[in-house]
């Protein structure tokens, strides 16, 4: 397994930007390692998308200077604990901070997990340096096993059970006996960590392929109950594991005929459309005492991502779902689902797939009628409001707007096509 260290080497050394960092490190009074994440990676020949690098000393300095010399965009990260990043043009991230520890063999052993725990000196031998495994983190890889560095791992940083859920479905470990009831017996310290990192480490696990294993890892080591609180009466866990099995299917296989509609992320927060699906649907098992607090204040969700699985939790309108199969026209089709506002293209796929109430294909046409018939983010009116004003003899917004939701309905129910329909059906429904 060691040989294949060389995939990261080979990455570094073809790349002129991180070959000027490393001569520049090797001429430092300080030493640097390799460390973490690029070194995992780099073992089990995945793709390189950051780098992490440890340093005897203040790194800060010297990578400040480099940044500015290749024209990279450097930021601190924490600046008490001088741990800064920088970005490359290419997207290629580096991350560097001091020891933790007064040595390089010390900080490896208060890391998460025994993967994580490996360096490699960027010295004069690099990069024939000898690797430095002191906590067996190789062995590890080779089992694909998951196993804490020291019983503190969770008490130094409790976010780090929910890392050991991710890395576990990302990477299909397993976490190892002993490491599972650390986590059980450390459950209820998630509570301590900051909400914005508990939702991008969610965001990662519900974005996982293997979500059924993300979820049935929260619920056996307890951190789901420490995460959502006291859950429904009816909440329980097999039947949500078997259904979020069945759910994740159905949304893989309409990825095929409709990726940009679940794949992409439209949010600010690290949630793709399918994962927010997941874990609205998880949710709608698990119904949390106090849904509302769990999304703001647990984790710190936006308000537009808040109110989407809100509305997520509500039970589908059947009659547009049934008028979904028999209405023709592109325009009838957009007004539809524009009955479902607000988020009324999320709304439609999330209760079309997870219901099982309209094909992927038929989804994909509401869809596509509701974007082209849309200006300025609704459908337009067939009779101007003012005009409609004027046939009522009425100035009243709000009456005015009454009216205008009636004339879409009657679109819908194909009762008027045309302005002069519409024109004709308001007079013939005004009160005598």
């Amino acid at each position: 397994m060691l040989s294949k260290i060389s995939n990261l080497t080979q990455f570094l050394d073809e790349n002129s930007d991180l070959k000027s960092l490393l001569s520049q490190m090797q001429k430092s009074s300080n030493q640097f390692w390799l460390v973490g994440g690029c070194l995992r990676n780099s073992l089990l020949n995945l793709p390189q998308t950051d780098i992490d690098i440890a340093c005897s000393g203040d790194p800060t300095l010297l990578t400040r200077t480099w940044a500015a010399e290749i024209s990279a965009h450097w930021f601190w990260l924490d600046e008490q604990r001088q741990q800064s990043r920088v970005l490359l043009e290419n997207g290629l991230i580096l991350d560097f901070s001091p020891l933790r520890a007064p040595s390089i063999i010390k900080d490896l052993q208060l890391r998460d997990f025994t993967i994580n725990a490996l360096a490699l000196p960027l010295d004069q031998s690099f990069p024939d340096s000898a690797l430095l495994d002191p906590t067996n983190g190789v062995d590890d890889l080779v089992n694909r096993q998951l196993r804490a560095c020291s019983p503190q791992s969770f008490s130094d940083d409790p976010l780090r059970m929910l890392k050991g859920v991710r890395h576990a479905v990302t990477l299909h470990f397993t976490l190892s006996p002993q490491t599972r009831e650390q986590i059980m017996t450390s459950a209820d310290l998630i509570a301590d960590i900051a909400g914005e990192r508990i939702r991008d480490e969610l965001g990662k696990i519900f974005a996982a392929d293997d979500i059924v294993k993300g979820v049935e890892l929260l619920i056996d080591t307890e951190l789901l109950n420490s995460l959502f609180g006291r859950s429904g009466e009816h909440w329980n866990p097999q039947a949500a594991i078997v259904e979020m099995g069945r759910f994740s299917a159905i949304i893989d296989e309409a990825e095929s005929s409709m990726p940009a509609d679940i794949a992409e992320s439209e949010t600010t927060e690290p949630f793709s459309t399918r994962a927010i699906f997941l874990l609205a649907q998880l949710l709608n098992h698990y119904a949390p005492a106090d849904l509302t607090n769990l999304l703001h204040q647990r984790l710190r969700l936006s308000r537009d991502l808040q109110r989407l699985i809100e509305e997520l939790q509500l039970p589908p309108d059947l009659t547009i779902f049934s008028l979904a199969d028999q209405i023709e026209g592109q325009r009838r089709e957009a007004l539809l689902v524009e009955q479902l506002q607000p988020f009324a293209e999320k709304k439609i796929l999330y209760w079309g797939l997870c219901k099982n109430l309209l094909t992927a294909q038929r989804l994909r046409e509401l869809q596509r009628s509701f974007t082209a018939e849309q200006k300025f983010g609704r459908i337009p009116d067939l009779l101007n409001g003012n005009f409609v004003a004027s046939l009522l003899g009425e100035s009243s917004g709000a009456k005015v707007g009454r009216w205008q939701k009636k004339l879409k309905l009657a679109e819908i129910n194909g009762e008027i096509r045309t302005s002069a329909e519409a024109e004709k059906w308001v007079e013939s429904n005004l009160d005598p």
